[in-house]
């Protein structure tokens, strides 16, 4: 393809099976991972020079997590040099139903998947010299499995199959003037049946807790009488003329566009954000060396990277094969280290290291683990120049306002140098919590996903657990409504809560939000270049109660410390208190109050008094897909002052 996206851009928002809307109405979808391999095979057949660890990254925690060998940087599309030249990340053309532009035809054709980088022109008005383009259409459907295809728009129009016949049964597409609404859209056949619009083909029915028992497609051919039969106790699965799911999967390519599903239909507007919601998993990075490290040695292991220096270690009896290692190294031969003590110190290293992980870390069973494996290490002060991680940990007796800091927070650690690595694990569609087994995202097996290295800064703030258990005392277990309509709602829970959900991490999530939106009015960051990391787990064993605000780039190492700034003595309290201010009052209350603490607001009301006015910030800055978010936990309410956690 000749259209350009941002490689960060390939794993969120247009990860492995989204749909790309580039300029000129044309349509793609992200190919899966054995396509891009198959991309690197054929670069290889015909003469060009690939080298894969050019994007291949190392994050041995995110590895052994995922059960994946590597990851890989979505490959770059580079005309110059002598390595990885032309290298282009597939797709396919999706939707595969286009019509034509030209209004007096509107003529509808199905175009291959595999026609991705052609201009499709309509066959069917115009002269040679004046055919007119065809586009895709502006709709989709998809199942909470996620698979896609393409609306049934034959079925659609004849209310049922269509006659086999040996008329021609070519449609076309006809957007009227008027409102723009579906009724205004209409789909003819030329074989004569009566004209249908698209009004009421969104339609779905579901039950209390959210699975769809009928759905407009499914419906097809049935009568009013049937329709009304049908409720959640008495489902519409069975319907011989209803469209259902056929398990599609356009993204793996054309064989699998015909798979058994069966599911409900729904039927979504090409562009919409809920067509596809990537699954990012990401960590900080740790060294593979403790504080006691020199650093440059440390600068070492990262630059070889630890296993391969336990690889040569253990390659001869002798280790001479390491030893030639680091005799090339500038740090020993400018005599930064004597090739002695660096060796002595990397043989430590290796020996401390033990059997279940190379790295001398606990080994990493779940995304919590993960976390606290990170917040741990946070808390500790790390200031070294070399590694990709430092950080200065204070308290908070040289701050301006102290003693209201030292009221709510345990400490602050300024992270000046922070380097994350971001995996493509898994998509949803229609909700966040319908994830996608990680094994559909190729159809050979899975050894590597795609991802990508960001630097940045950050303020991490530790909450004082002695006034959060004074505060959670007005909370009994199952006194919070927001929690529960989250729960009533959540099918397939964020591994991330496997800490608990609480009154707590609503506070401590709002609360990030508005500092987030607080740092982009002080600094002058663009609300999307700043992010949350959420450190809860309740309980008294490995205990998490912190907030980390980071700003990180793919395309340059650092910032410029403005973030930082911003956490330093003389501007944290008012910082704080400026964000505390901010949710004392949204200019859409009290609307957003009242609604927020009496049925909740946003999808499936799990959002307390929180709207686009006051908490919201985009989804790219947000883990929790912008859900689980109540000012009322922060400041209180009118009526009940004590809610909120920084009440003064």
């Amino acid at each position: 393809m000749s259209n350009n996206l941002r490689s960060s851009q390939i794993l969120s928002p247009f990860g492995i099976g989204q749909i790309v809307n580039f300029p000129d109405e044309q349509s793609y979808m992200i190919c899966g991972l054995h396509l891009w391999d198959n991309m690197l095979e054929v670069r290889r057949s015909m003469g060009g020079h690939i080298d894969e660890r050019e994007f291949t990254i190392r994050e041995s925690r995110l590895e052994k997590l995922l059960g994946v060998q590597k990851f890989k940087k979505p490959f770059p599309f580079k005309r110059t040099g002598q390595v990885n030249k032309y290298l282009e990340i597939p797709g396919v053309r999706f939707p595969q139903w286009h019509h034509c532009t030209n209004p007096r035809c509107g003529r509808m054709r199905k175009i291959e998947l595999t026609q991705a980088d052609r201009l499709i022109l309509c066959d069917s008005c115009g002269d040679e010299k004046r055919k007119s383009k065809m586009i895709p259409v502006r709709f989709i459907a998809a199942c909470v499995r996620g698979h896609i295809q393409d609306v049934p728009f034959k079925e659609w129009v004849h209310d049922g199959t269509v006659s086999n016949d040996e008329g021609e049964h070519n449609l076309s597409y006809h957007a009227g003037i008027g409102s723009g609404d579906l009724n205004s859209i209409t789909i003819k056949c030329s074989c004569g049946i009566r004209p249908k619009s698209l009004g009421g083909i969104m339609n779905v029915s579901k039950t209390p807790d959210g699975i769809i028992y009928n759905s407009s497609l499914a419906s097809i051919g049935l009568t009013e009488e049937e329709r009304r039969l049908i409720d959640h106790s008495n489902p519409n699965n069975e319907n011989a003329n209803g469209q259902y799911c056929k398990g599609s999967r356009p993204w793996l390519g054309p064989d699998h566009m015909n798979d058994s599903c069966g599911h409900h239909l729904q039927v979504l507007i090409r562009g919409g954000s809920n067509i596809h919601y990537s699954d990012i998993i990401s960590a900080l990075y740790l060294p593979d060396f403790d504080t006691l490290t020199n650093p440059v040695v440390g600068k070492i292991v990262e630059d070889v990277g630890f296993n391969k220096l336990i690889d040569r270690y253990h390659q001869d009896e002798d280790h001479r094969m390491l030893r030639m290692t680091l005799e090339d190294r500038n740090e020993v031969k400018f005599g930064q280290i004597s090739l002695q003590d660096a060796f002595s110190e990397i043989e430590r290293l290796i020996k401390d290291s033990n059997e279940e992980d190379e790295s001398g870390r606990e080994h990493i069973n779940s995304e919590i683990e993960l976390r606290s494996q990170e917040y741990q290490y946070i808390l500790n002060e790390r200031n070294s120049e070399n590694a990709d991680f430092k950080s200065k940990v204070n308290g908070f007796d040289k701050y301006n306002d102290s003693s209201f800091l030292e009221r709510y927070f345990e400490r602050v650690v300024l992270i000046e140098k922070l380097k994350e690595t971001r995996v493509f694990r898994s998509f949803a569609r229609i909700s966040p919590d319908n994830r996608v087994e990680s094994s559909e995202l190729s159809s050979e097996n899975l050894t590597w996903l795609p991802a990508y290295q960001v630097f940045g800064e950050g303020i991490f703030l530790q909450f004082k657990e002695s006034r959060l258990d004074e505060w959670l005392t007005q909370f009994s277990e199952n006194d919070y409504p927001l929690i529960q309509r989250f729960w009533n709602n959540v099918r397939n829970p964020n591994p991330r809560h496997e800490g608990g959900l609480t009154p707590a991490f609503v506070m401590m999530h709002t609360f990030a939000h508005l500092l987030i939106k607080r740092l982009c009015f002080n600094c002058g960051y663009g609300s999307s270049s700043l992010r949350e990391r959420i450190y809860f787990r309740r309980g008294d064993a490995n205990r998490m109660n912190g907030i980390l605000i980071y700003t990180s780039s793919g395309d340059s190492e650092g910032s410029l410390g403005g973030l930082v700034r911003q956490g330093k003595e003389k501007y944290l309290a008012k910082l704080i208190k400026e964000a505390i201010e901010d949710a004392n009052w949204c200019s859409a209350d009290p609307v957003c109050s009242d609604i927020g603490q009496s049925s909740g607001q946003g999808p499936d009301n799990v959002n307390g008094s929180a709207c686009h006015n006051c908490c919201l910030v985009p989804e790219t800055s947000c883990e929790e897909f912008n859900v689980l978010l109540d000012r009322a936990v922060v400041t209180g309410t009118l009526e009940n002052s004590q809610l909120g956690y920084f009440n003064v």
